[in-house]
C-alpha cells in the first residue's frame, strides 16, 4: 500500500502542542551564539530604528544559508506576508508534490517516509528491520533518491525560496498567539537567540507536505541554527572527520538523535562522509530502538551514547549471521570521533 501522498497545508494547524518546546540548543555552539545572540550595544542599536534592514550576526549566518526575500518586512507584518505569499507557498505545495512523486518512484518496496517541509527532504522509514538484506534494501532505495536531490538542487532551492516569507510568516504569528515577543521585542529583551531558534525551527519543520506535528520538532525535525553555524564552521576550518565532531560540539558518546542527525547531514555536505554513512546515521533512531526496548517514542529527545548503540547493533548483527559491514563502517567513523575529542 503505498503512503498518502496529498499536499497537508500546515497553516491552520493548533500550535498549542510546541509551546512547551524550549528554545535554544540542547548542545552544541553554545559559545558561538552566546544564548542572546546580539550583544547588548547591538540590541540598542537595532532597537532604535526597528524600519532598519540591520542584521543581527546570528541572522545573517542563517541568512547566507537560507536566504529570505524582505526578511525583516516579513518579521514586522507577518500577516500581511502571510497574505502576500500565498501565491507563492501554493506554487511550493504543488512543486514539492511533484518532487516527493520523483523520489518515490526510487522506492520500490515503499520503506521510506517522505516530508517536505520548506526546510527541506527529510527521510524517515515506514518500517525498519535490523537485518543486512533490509539495510540493503533501504540503501538501494535511498541512494537514488540523494544522487536526485544533489542534480537538481538548484531547481529545489529555488521551490523552497519562495516559500521561506511564507513560512516564517505563519511562524511568526504562531509564535505571537502563544505570548512571545515578536522580533523587535526579542531584540528589545536581548532573547534574540531563543525567538529564532524557534522561529525558523517551526517554519522549516511544520510547514510544508507532510511536515512534522509540532510534539515532534525536536525529536524528529532539523535544527536549522546548528546546521547553518556549523556549515559556517566547516567551511572555515580543513576539518578531518574526528574533528569535525569536534567542531561542530556533538559529543557521539553524548548527543541527542536530532544532533547526530544534523552532524551526519552537515558531514556529508561536506564529503567527509559517504552516502551510505550519511543514510545509516540519519536512521540512527531506530537502531536505538532495535537495542534497548524496541517501542518507538516520536517525542524521544534523549542524550544517548552512539558508539554503544552501534556496537550493539553489530553484536545484534553478527547473532543473527549477519556480517553488518556498513554498520561497521559507521562504528569505526564514531570512534573516530570519540578519539579525537579525547585528544
Amino acid at each position: 500500500m503505498q503512503p498518502d501522498r496529498r499536499p497537508l497545508s500546515r497553516t491552520d494547524m493548533t500550535h498549542s502542542e510546541a509551546s512547551c518546546a524550549k528554545g535554544g540548543l540542547d548542545r552544541g555552539f553554545g559559545n558561538m551564539l552566546q544564548q542572546a545572540a546580539i550583544s547588548p550595544e547591538l540590541a540598542a542599536e537595532l532597537a532604535a530604528d526597528q524600519t532598519s534592514n540591520r542584521l543581527a550576526p546570528l541572522e545573517k549566518t542563517l541568512l547566507a544559508r537560507w536566504p529570505v526575500a524582505n526578511y525583516t518586512s516579513v518579521l514586522r507584518d507577518p500577516l500581511q506576508a502571510l497574505e502576500d505569499g500565498r501565491a507563492d507557498y501554493d506554487i511550493f505545495l504543488d512543486g514539492a508534490q511533484r518532487v516527493l512523486d520523483e523520489l518515490y518512484q526510487f522506492d520500490i518496496s515503499a520503506l521510506i517516509e517522505l516530508r517536505y517541509p520548506v526546510g527541506g527532504v527529510q527521510f524517515d522509514s515506514h518500517r525498519f528491520e535490523l537485518s543486512d538484506l533490509f539495510l540493503g534494501q533501504m540503501w538501494l532505495a535511498q541512494a537514488p533518491m540523494l544522487e536526485w536531490l544533489a542534480t537538481h538542487a538548484p531547481r529545489l532551492e529555488s521551490l523552497a525560496a519562495r516559500a521561506r516569507p511564507y513560512a516564517l510568516a505563519q511562524s511568526a504569528l504562531w509564535l505571537e498567539r502563544e505570548g512571545a515577543k515578536s522580533r523587535a521585542g526579542a531584540i528589545d529583551s536581548g532573547q534574540l537567540y531563543p525567538y529564532l531558534q524557534r522561529l525558523f525551527s517551526d517554519a522549516f519543520n511544520l510547514v510544508g507536505i507532510f511536515a512534522l506535528k509540532p510534539s515532534h520538532r525536536l525529536s524528529a525535525g532539523l535544527d536549522p541554527l546548528l546546521l547553518a553555524g556549523g556549515a559556517l564552521r566547516l567551511d572555515q576550518a580543513d576539518a578531518s572527520v574526528g574533528q569535525a565532531f569536534d567542531l561542530l560540539e556533538v559529543d557521539v558518546r553524548g548527543a541527542t538523535f536530532t544532533q547526530l542527525r544534523c552532524a551526519a547531514e552537515l558531514l556529508y555536505e561536506a564529503q567527509l562522509i559517504d552516502a551510505q554513512q550519511y543514510v545509516l546515521l540519519s536512521h540512527g533512531q531506530h537502531f536505538a530502538e532495535c537495542v534497548t526496548d524496541g517501542v518507538h517514542k516520536a517525542a524521544d529527545v534523549r542524550v544517548r551514547d552512539w558508539i554503544d548503540v552501534f556496537e550493539q547493533v553489530l553484536a545484534d548483527l553478527w547473532m543473527r549471521g549477519d556480517l553488518g559491514a556498513s554498520i561497521q563502517a559507521v562504528l569505526e567513523l564514531l570512534k573516530q570521533a570519540d578519539s579525537a575529542a579525547v585528544a
